[in-house]
C-alpha cells in the first residue's frame, strides 16, 4: 500500500490541528503590555503545545521518510495518532483558563501520553509492515526515547495527582528537550544509502 496519502493526510490534520491551537488563545483585556503579561501563562503553553505538535510532526516524517510500504495495522495506528493530537487545542485551552486545576492538567498529560503511545504503535506497525527496512528499525533497536517518554508521562501524572497538577505541564514541557533532535541514525541511514 502507498504511503503518500497517509503522509498527506496527516500533514493536513497536524496543520490544523496547529493553526486551531492560536485561535484558542485570547486577547488581552487592555491595550498595554501589563495586560499581556497576564497572559503569559496562556502564550507558554500555546508556545509547549504548538512545539510538541512540531516535534510529533518532524518525528512522524522521519520515521514514514524511512518507510516503503503500509498495510491497515498501520492506517488505524496512524489515525489514534491524529486522534490524540486533535484534542491538544481542547486540553491547552482549559488548561489557559485553569492552569492550577487538576480535571484541565490531567487531560493535557493523558492527551500527551496518549499520542505518545500511538506515535509508539505507529512506528512498530510500520517497522512490522516494512520488515527488511533497517531504517525503520531504528526506531526499536537502542532507540529509548518512547520509553522514557511515556515512562515521564505516567510520572509527571502521577506527580501532578499526588503534590500539584501542574507538575504534569512542566514535566511535559522538559521532555520537549528530548525530542527536539530527530533521531540521527536514520539520517546516518539515509546518508549512508545516497
Amino acid at each position: 500500500m502507498s504511503k503518500s496519502r497517509l503522509e498527506a493526510f496527516t500533514d493536513a490534520v497536524i496543520a490544523i490541528v496547529m493553526t486551531i491551537l492560536v485561535l484558542e488563545l485570547h486577547e488581552p483585556t487592555a491595550g498595554s503590555f501589563a495586560a499581556l503579561f497576564e497572559e503569559w501563562h496562556r502564550l507558554v503553553i500555546y508556545v509547549v503545545s504548538f512545539l510538541m505538535l512540531a516535534i510529533y510532526w518532524n518525528n512522524h516524517h522521519h520515521m514514514f521518510q524511512a518507510a516503503k510500504t503500509i498495510n491497515g495495522k498501520v492506517l488505524w495506528a496512524n489515525n489514534l495518532f491524529i486522534l490524540s493530537l486533535s484534542v491538544f487545542p481542547f486540553v491547552t485551552s482549559w488548561m489557559g483558563d485553569f492552569f492550577s486545576d487538576l480535571a484541565p492538567q490531567l487531560s493535557f498529560g493523558i492527551a500527551i501520553m496518549m499520542a505518545d503511545v500511538m506515535f509508539f504503535a505507529t512506528a512498530y506497525n510500520l517497522k512490522k509492515a516494512t520488515d527488511d527496512n533497517e531504517t525503520v528499525s531504528v526506531f526499536f533497536n537502542k532507540y529509548y526515547k518512547s520509553w522514557v517518554s511515556i515512562g515521564t508521562n505516567v510520572i509527571a501524572i502521577l506527580l501532578g495527582v499526588l503534590i500539584r497538577p501542574e507538575l504534569i505541564f512542566i514535566l511535559n514541557a522538559v521532555m520537549l528537550v528530548l525530542w527536539v533532535v530527530p533521531e540521527r541514525r536514520i539520517e546516518r541511514v539515509f546518508q549512508q544509502q545516497r
